[in-house]
């Protein structure tokens, strides 16, 4: 009977030993998915002026318009009485682009401090404003018989309604919208490159 109980304190000094163990292993494990990590600091973004100025001009707004001009020619004598003239009507059809020159843009304009930055912009302005040439044509000309063709009469009308064309996109307030959309653009921009505090302001 001694020999069987101390075989039976043996084996159940052995299972408390093994049971033990176990327990300290669950115990290191479960330790080690709670206890959490140190993160890594992440470095300040950089940013540098010369790659917003690389850009040079950037349209953030682009109106497609169209208008009608006519255009005429009366001569400068006599022949005025007799109601004589050169008459050309020009359906044209343009687009008006407007944004940022940001090649004026100097190293004051950016400011950075770790995590925040601030971009100043220049005031938006109409980079260009161009004749679809392909689809802007005459649809009506008519001349008397005692003038002679004026071969520059139709490039004057597109002179015209290329400064109307223009024109029709200042007073849609294409400058106030380029300059919405130019703000946001930047924005985001900074915000993808890192930053957490942006600010940007149009002059």
């Amino acid at each position: 009977m001694r020999q069987i109980a101390g075989i039976l304190g043996i084996i159940l000094l052995i299972i408390l030993i093994v049971v033990g163990a176990i327990a300290g292993y669950i115990g290191f494990q479960v330790s080690k998915k709670v206890t959490p990590a140190t993160p890594t600091p992440l470095p300040p973004p950089v940013v540098h002026i010369e790659q917003i100025r690389q850009a040079a001009e950037l349209a953030t707004v682009k109106y497609s318009l169209s208008t009608d001009i006519t255009s005429s020619r009366v001569p400068d004598d006599l022949r005025q009485m007799l109601g004589v003239k050169e008459e050309i009507v020009l359906i044209a059809y343009g687009e008006v682009a407007a944004g940022f020159d940001l090649s004026t843009l100097s190293e004051e304009d950016l400011w950075t401090d770790g995590s925040r930055a601030q971009l100043h912009l220049p005031a938006p302005q109409v980079l260009y404003t161009r004749l679809d040439n392909e689809r802007t044509h005459v649809v009506y000309y008519n001349k008397s018989w005692f003038i002679d063709r004026d071969l520059g009469l139709e490039g004057e009308a597109r002179q015209k309604a290329e400064e109307a064309i223009r024109q029709a996109a200042l007073e849609s307030n294409v400058l106030e919208r380029a300059g919405d959309y130019g703000q946001l653009f930047f924005t985001n921009w900074l915000y993808s490159m890192g930053f957490s505090e942006v600010q940007v302001i149009i002059n």
